[in-house]
């Protein structure tokens, strides 16, 4: 995005046990059905042949990218049960970044599977020069190598990181489990007279 740095972290806590749990009632019908639709949309090559997505709130306008553009989707459902830990997860956020109100623009979940690589690419899309990308760990082991612009780095569950996708990143899961990955993207929302951020109970987003 818009920042220069490469990583820092945003959220220095949250629920990442409870998410996971409601992300793993969530069919494999879907995960496939979602993970179909990015990969069929892909533009430049395939980073994404080890891993599964699953995208509960995606806006085709936002331009995200290779595998989102032309979609979109909200899962109210899921949404909803999982608004009490996005409250939280925005509420660390704004004061973070010292913004008053904010647009969640994605949610979206990645699964790399034991063994998987994601090899060394940039993300493109207009989104990622106006919102903040973070990344929340929700399952992973000390053997998940998050290497952004030849640096290692490990991501620990249950907290939030900004990272700069436009910089060169790769990932090797080389534990033994899938890792699992909520990523958010989001901007100030600068108009008072609106919604902050997005409504569940009354279907606003």
């Amino acid at each position: 995005m818009f920042w220069k740095g490469s990583l820092r972290e945003v959220i220095k806590t949250c629920n990442h046990e409870r998410i996971l749990d409601i992300i793993k009632t969530v069919s494999d019908d879907e995960w496939n059905k979602d993970t179909a639709v990015r990969n069929s949309k892909e533009k430049v090559g395939n980073t994404n042949l080890d891993t599964r997505a699953l995208m509960l709130k995606v806006k085709s306008s936002a331009s995200t990218g290779p595998g989102f553009s032309d979609y979109e989707k909200n899962d109210i459902g899921t949404l909803n049960k999982l608004k009490p830990y996005l409250d939280e997860i925005i509420a660390q956020v704004k004061n973070f970044y010292g913004y008053k109100n904010l647009k969640l623009t994605n949610v979206l979940f990645t699964e790399l599977q034991k063994g998987g690589i994601i090899p060394e690419h940039t993300d493109d899309g207009k989104l990622l020069t106006t919102h903040h990308r973070i990344h929340i760990p929700l399952l992973s082991d000390p053997a998940v190598k998050f290497t952004l612009d030849h640096k290692d780095y490990y991501l620990e569950p249950g907290h939030g990181y900004e990272i700069n996708n436009q910089l060169t990143h790769e990932v090797r899961n080389e534990s033994n489990i899938d890792r699992i990955h909520m990523i958010i993207d989001l901007k100030e929302w600068k108009d008072d007279d609106k919604p902050e951020l997005y409504e569940v109970d009354s279907k606003k987003y």
